[in-house]
């Protein structure tokens, strides 16, 4: 009787781990490696939210701009992209994206973390949008993507250097060169009237507006709202123009 009752609980054990590989799920019982990769996944899931929800803030529908905007994030990668517009197509794409992990006691202290990278599937359209979580991440190399320069930091810098010159077109163009910002930044910079127009422009919604005249020098930066396509130039006759310094109604 002993001996049948062992046969049967070790058989029951066996069909347990079996059914447990057979799910998938063996690697997540129990295991502090699990937990580890758990609380990566997590991590890397609210970055490709965050991913999803500028690609709608920017309105964005065509399959090099999802790439593009993807890419200017530090943690990830595009490793894949096929389709080209949104409603026509549908556009996939797989994305790497490093996860922090981190597992905790019951006390509440650190007991193990790792950064690991974690991949997803988007699919963007064309009927409608769906994502995949944790898949197998490809063996492809990540698409190469220029990232984009920024205007953060350099608005007080901008301000004093053109408050000391003037509205003088020369000036006002050697002082911005004096700055050494980035070169892939577009400066644009025209006169009119006794006023000096200056534009920044980083990327589109990463735009400096300057006007000079007598006064001294006014900055600003427009809206998201604003510099969206078919709204507002980042171009110098838009800081000479009616809407300069203006919110968005």
């Amino acid at each position: 009787m002993v001996t049948t009752r062992r046969r049967w609980v070790f058989g029951g054990v066996a069909l347990l781990v079996v059914a447990l590989l057979g799910a998938g799920l063996w690697r997540h019982f129990d295991s502090p490696e699990s937990k580890t990769h758990d609380s990566a996944v997590d991590d890397a899931a609210k970055k490709v939210d965050q991913v999803l929800f500028e690609f709608e803030y920017d309105h964005l529908f065509q399959a090099e701009k999802y790439v593009h905007s993807a890419s200017q994030h530090p943690d990830i990668a595009v490793l894949a992209v096929s389709g080209e517009t949104h409603w026509q197509t549908g556009v996939t794409m797989v994305l790497r994206v490093m996860g922090h992990g981190v597992e905790i006691g019951a006390d509440g202290s650190v007991i193990d973390e790792r950064d690991e990278p974690i991949c997803f599937r988007l699919q963007l359209g064309p009927h409608d949008d769906r994502r995949d979580d944790d898949i197998e991440c490809p063996a492809d190399d990540p698409l190469q993507v220029v990232q984009d320069p920024s205007l953060s930091g350099v608005d007080e810098r901008v301000k004093s250097a053109l408050q000391a010159v003037g509205p003088d077109e020369s000036a006002v163009r050697a002082a911005i060169a004096d700055l050494g910002l980035d070169p892939a930044i577009v400066q644009e910079v025209t006169a009119q009237g006794g006023r000096v127009g200056v534009a920044l422009r980083a990327a589109q919604y990463d735009c400096i507006l300057a006007r000079v005249t007598t006064k001294g020098a006014e900055l600003w930066r427009p809206s998201h709202t604003q510099l969206a396509p078919g709204e507002l130039r980042c171009a110098a006759p838009t800081a000479l123009g009616s809407n300069f310094g203006k919110s968005p109604h």
